[in-house]
């Protein structure tokens, strides 16, 4: 006997962010064409910057220095100079993510103990019908919260309109189904600018984020880069 199994889409949220940047990017991705040479200056920041979150939580506590950030931001560091607005852009972009990182990480704004860091997570959200995988930073316990209370932290470049729209509604929903609780807080601190913005989800947000969700999920172009189980509308199982 066998069964038809639908296509299931999976929102990726890097593929999401650059469909929303670069829309005409993704008719190349249909024919499987995309090129490494179509990332920019900012995903490469991004791409060092992540890594080195992934770091520093992964020495002992003694070992999480200056030092450390700023080797590992030397070790991740893009080659590729010729994608920044000038050679003295691409040195002051890696001195200010230096500088960035080390007041984050080891002036107070990050948890010293995270529950989790650098880690993609997939959850399946029942309400509509899609799968969300996402990169968490950070996710720790909230310090003025109740014992169940976390938050979560993203180190970004992109601190747009759009990009925190993105990154607010989708982690909302994303918490909602794989954690059945939405986080106290949701933060994103700037690595370009040194600011963090705050942002509070709640039962009325959560309504609003599904719905932005929904939208984004019907807008989606119809490209396997979004399908978990791509090459037709359905696939036949033994």
């Amino acid at each position: 006997m066998m069964d038809q199994i639908p296509v299931v889409l999976r929102v990726e949220d890097y593929k999401l962010e650059e469909l929303l940047r670069c829309p005409e990017h993704f008719a190349k991705s249909k024919s499987g064409r995309k090129q490494k040479s179509d990332v920019n200056w900012r995903q490469m920041v991004q791409f060092a910057a992540s890594h080195c979150v992934n770091d520093f939580y992964g020495l002992p506590e003694g070992g999480r220095t200056q030092d450390a950030i700023e080797a590992s931001v030397e070790h991740w560091w893009t080659n590729r100079n010729y994608k920044f607005h000038s050679d003295e852009h691409f040195l002051q972009m890696k001195q200010t993510v230096k500088e960035q990182l080390s007041s984050f990480l080891l002036g107070g704004a990050c948890p010293r103990t995270p529950i989790i860091f650098y880690e993609q997570l997939t959850a399946y959200v029942e309400e509509l019908d899609l799968e969300l995988s996402q990169i968490f930073h950070l996710v720790a316990a909230d310090p003025d919260g109740g014992a169940d209370d976390y938050i979560v932290q993203k180190l970004a470049v992109d601190v747009d309109e759009d990009a925190l729209g993105l990154l607010f509604h989708m982690t909302s929903v994303f918490c909602m189904s794989a954690f059945e609780k939405l986080p106290t807080r949701i933060e994103v601190l700037s690595l370009l600018s040194g600011k963090k913005v705050v942002y509070v989800p709640d039962e009325e947000s959560l309504e609003g984020s599904y719905d932005y969700m929904y939208l984004i999920k019907s807008l989606l172009p119809e490209a396997d880069v979004f399908k978990v189980n791509p090459g037709s509308s359905f696939q036949f199982v033994m």
